[in-house]
Order: C-alpha cells, then sequence, then structure tokens
C-alpha cells in the first residue's frame, strides 16, 4: 500500500504540501474553503457540505480533486492513503461534483459534497479526504518543462478532510501508555497517549513536577491535539521556564482531558543530580 506522508501542523485541516516547478516570476495559486466538512449522521441518512475554490493567482490553473483515506503516524505526521484501506473510511459513502475544472485568475468554483451514510455502520466515527491539488495548464507545463518560460509557477494542494460524527454507541475513552524523561534542565519529558474508543478526541493537559512532599515545583502545559478512533501518539513535553530544576528526587505528572468524563494520568519519578 502506498502513503504520502507529510508532517502535520496542529491544525484540524491544511495545505498538505507545495512543490516548486522552475524559473522566476509570476506565481499561481489557489485557496479553499473552508477546510472541514463535518456531519453528525446516523445510519441511513444522507448530509451534504460544500467547499470553494479559488484561483488566487495570475494565471489560469487546472484543479484536480480526489478521493483518499487518511491516517496520522505517532509523531503527527499526515499519511495520505488511497480511499477504501482504512476501517472506518468513509469514502465508499461520498459522492463529489467535480473532479477537475479550469480555473482563470479570480474565478471561483463550487465542489458538493454528498454522504449516504449505510445501515450496517460501525459504530463511532469515520472519515476521508478530498485531496484539491493544482495543476499548470497543459500548454504552461510543456514550456515549462521545455525550458520556454522565465515564470515560477507555486503548486499547491490542499487536503480537506471529512469526518462523519456518529450518532449511535459512542465511546470516548483513551490512555496514557507510557512516561519516561527524555532530559533534564531543560526538562523533556516523554508522553505515549492513545485514543481507545471510538470518537476523534481533542485531547489537552498539563504536567506537574512535585517534589518529594508532594509540592508542585512547576507546570507545563500540553496544547491541544488531535487523535482518530484507534491512533497513538508520542509528545515530548519540554518545560521552557530559565530556572533549572534543583538536585533532588522527582516525580512528573501528566493529566490529559480528553473531554471524556474522566482524566487520564501517568507518570514517573526522576532525580537530578546536578544543575547544568
Amino acid at each position: 500500500m502506498k502513503a504520502l506522508t507529510l508532517r502535520y501542523s496542529g491544525s484540524l485541516l491544511l495545505a498538505v504540501g507545495m512543490l516548486l516547478l522552475c524559473g522566476a516570476g509570476a506565481l499561481a495559486s489557489m485557496s479553499v474553503a473552508p477546510l472541514s466538512l463535518q456531519f453528525e449522521l446516523l445510519p441511513e441518512e444522507t448530509g451534504s457540505g460544500r467547499f470553494i475554490v479559488r484561483n488566487t493567482g495570475d494565471e489560469t490553473i487546472d484543479v484536480s480533486v480526489s478521493l483518499h483515506d487518511w491516517w496520522r503516524t505517532d509523531d503527527g505526521s499526515l499519511q495520505i492513503l488511497p480511499a477504501g484501506t482504512q476501517t472506518r473510511s468513509c469514502a465508499g459513502w461520498a459522492v463529489y461534483s467535480t473532479s477537475s475544472v479550469r480555473l482563470a485568475a479570480g474565478e471561483q468554483a463550487e465542489v458538493a459534497v454528498q454522504l449516504i451514510v449505510p445501515a450496517d455502520v460501525l459504530p463511532g466515527d469515520h472519515w476521508a479526504m478530498l485531496l484539491v491539488e493544482e495543476h499548470p495548464v497543459p500548454g504552461e507545463e510543456a514550456q515549462v518543462q521545455e525550458g520556454l518560460t522565465d515564470t515560477t509557477r507555486v503548486v499547491v494542494a490542499y487536503a480537506a478532510k471529512i469526518l462523519v460524527r456518529g450518532q449511535v454507541d459512542t465511546l470516548s475513552e483513551a490512555a496514557i501508555t507510557g512516561v519516561e524523561i527524555a532530559g533534564t534542565n531543560p526538562l523533556q519529558i516523554a508522553v505515549t497517549y492513545e485514543n481507545t474508543g471510538n470518537k476523534h478526541l481533542m485531547t489537552a493537559g498539563l504536567v506537574e513536577i512535585r517534589d518529594v512532599l508532594g509540592e508542585t515545583l512547576r507546570a507545563v502545559e500540553i496544547p491541544p491535539f488531535p487523535t482518530l478512533p484507534g491512533e497513538a501518539r508520542s509528545l515530548t513535553i519540554e518545560d521552557s521556564s530559565e530556572e533549572a530544576i534543583p538536585d533532588g528526587l522527582y516525580y512528573a505528572v501528566v493529566v490529559l482531558d480528553f473531554g471524556g468524563e474522566y482524566l487520564v494520568q501517568g507518570g514517573t519519578s526522576f532525580e537530578v543530580d546536578e544543575v547544568e
């Protein structure tokens, strides 16, 4: 199975790639909005949405739209996968209005998306994505390849993710599966976390450094991050404080809030032998 892996930036939807073709001069580009299509649907229900593709550059462009699955690796990188290869893919439910369109400078086009949820759907959330890519028009592409033009064309691709939030037997569950100290002064804590339920989660939290008496020496926030059902994440939390941790024994306590009925917690002890 082939997969294109791209670094995930932290937002729900993002421009996933840029390719500089050649030369110097004018740029052609595009915008896509909205980049989030979310649906709350029961089995056998139908939902519809749309996004707008706009040519924001000075030259005519061809735009392609293709359906894919996606996943994130444990370091947060985005993988673009063939449609229908993920267990919770909704790619097979999706119909979209166009797979290609040519846009002159300043023009825009609407891409309509319809989803029909099957009766025997697995409980919980499902997802897919539409990859929207800009391409030079055929004549310009040939000129670029032959070196007959001095223009630069930046080719941009956007990942418009589709999320279908299940409405039956949904389960928000998560677990911290490991906490390790990756370094001290600056303090670095490696946390492994897993979405063990069947819902897309947004998780945030806190790391507290406590002394042997249980007093909190300092606290470090963990910014919100998303996970899909079954997804595991490896996080490295670094204490940005300029004040070094004194010699002694400590305990790092990690508390994460994933929006469920409980918080998940993990921790580890560590020793600072000397101030670096």
